[in-house]
């Protein structure tokens, strides 16, 4: 599955040498595609290097920001063809989206759809074999929700793990929530709900923390793998902690 994708369409700014014909290039429009977007100014160098870049519009609404930082990584990482003027290579300025494919996504307007809130969840019990090998994953569930905030259907979207899918699941039957709100009236709703089992040195892949849109959100699951109060690092705690 191609989780994740450049869109190429650029668009050229002026960096003090006027309009370019790269500007006025005009590229097929892209095919829709559902997922979250994350979209950049980069200030490419005479040489076609990315020297610097910045976030100017994101649908990134996590806490750590995790997709815009790879997109500013994967930024750094491009080479681009040299732009001319006059014969003469210039810098300038370009705007991309980078869009990060979400199976079952159903876009923007989704994000509209009323959203049920967690009232009290049980958190899941790690699998003992999966945390001894240090794995990591999640699952996704699409749920449906009734007019009192009950869960009236639930099912797998998809799971890394089936060990981690039967621990998500036992303990989100458990769970209870406060009622969707349409207009200050509670009205049935659905969404989609993502489990992740991470440890404190690694986080499983970004589409396990992100779920399709309507999103009711992410719960993590995570395993300490470290002591809790720093001691003196031994090889094997310092090679982990990098």
């Amino acid at each position: 599955m191609n989780t994740r994708r450049l869109l190429v369409t650029f668009t050229a700014l002026s960096l003090g040498f006027g309009q370019s014909s790269f500007a006025e290039e005009k590229p097929a429009p892209a095919k829709p595609a559902h997922g979250y977007e994350v979209t950049l100014e980069m200030k490419i160098d005479e040489s076609g290097k990315v020297d610097d870049a910045k976030v100017i519009s994101s649908e990134d609404k996590s806490a750590d920001h995790v997709l815009d930082r790879i997109a500013l990584e994967d930024a750094k990482e491009m080479k681009l063809a040299p732009r001319m003027k006059n014969g003469k290579a210039v810098a300038y300025i370009a705007r991309a989206p980078f869009k990060f494919d979400v199976e079952n996504d159903e876009g923007v307007e989704a994000a509209n759809t009323p959203e049920p809130h967690i009232l009290n969840a049980v958190s899941p019990i790690y699998p003992a074999d999966l945390a001894a090998k240090g794995e990591v994953g999640g699952v996704i569930f699409a749920m449906t929700f009734g007019v009192d905030g009950s869960v009236t259907s639930m099912k797998t979207l998809r799971a890394s793990n089936p060990e981690f899918e039967k621990a998500a699941m036992e303990s989100l039957k458990q769970w209870t929530f406060n009622p969707a709100k349409k207009d200050g009236v509670a009205v049935e709703t659905r969404g989609y709900l993502t489990i992740g089992f991470e440890t404190d040195v690694r986080r499983p892949y970004w589409n396990w923390l992100y779920p399709p849109r309507p999103a009711v959100g992410y719960f993590g699951v995570v395993h300490r793998t470290l002591p809790a109060t720093p001691t003196a690092a031994t090889g094997k705690t310092a090679e982990l902690a990098k």
